[in-house]
């Protein structure tokens, strides 16, 4: 069931007239890893299909202990950490993936992805030691501008 609806949404997703990319865009992101960590896979397949437009590719997480796996076995430049996910919430997720030699030896830019609001979690991203936020539900030029900041890309 849950594939139906992941197919139904990617259909009306890649049919939305508002998501065109400008050519000079679609290699935004390219040669960019990006470790995206969330417990609902229509948020996935919205994220990699947004990230795909820029060019960049996205490691898909379904849990805190899954990216955990995928950060250290994967060059990642970059990670999307949804905050409340079961078991392992995305802010002790960073704090983990923050104590790991693959880290500490090539540190990357962590940014909440969430629907709570930015003021309501402040104070946690940054004593987790996240770079910033992106809100969902998210717009694609938020999410690149974010993005490009954090990783130090001029458009």
């Amino acid at each position: 069931m849950i594939d139906d609806k992941i197919h139904l949404m990617e259909d009306s997703f890649s049919n939305e007239p508002s998501f065109a990319v400008n050519q000079s865009d679609r290699k935004l992101l390219e040669d960019i890893n990006i470790l995206v960590v969330d417990d609902n896979p229509i948020n996935l397949t919205v994220a990699d299909k947004t990230l795909a437009k820029f060019g960049g590719t996205s490691f898909k997480c379904l849990s805190a202990e899954e990216s955990l796996t995928v950060f250290k076995s994967t060059p990642i430049q970059l990670i999307l950490m949804d905050l409340h996910m079961p078991g392992i919430d995305g802010f002790a997720a960073t704090k983990l993936i923050r104590e790991t030699e693959e880290y500490k030896n090539n540190p990357v830019p962590i940014l909440a992805y969430t629907t709570y609001s930015y003021n309501d979690v402040k104070a946690e991203i940054e004593d987790c030691g996240m770079s910033g936020y992106i809100g969902k539900p998210f717009t694609h030029i938020q999410v690149i501008d974010t993005i490009l900041e954090v990783v130090g890309i001029q458009k």
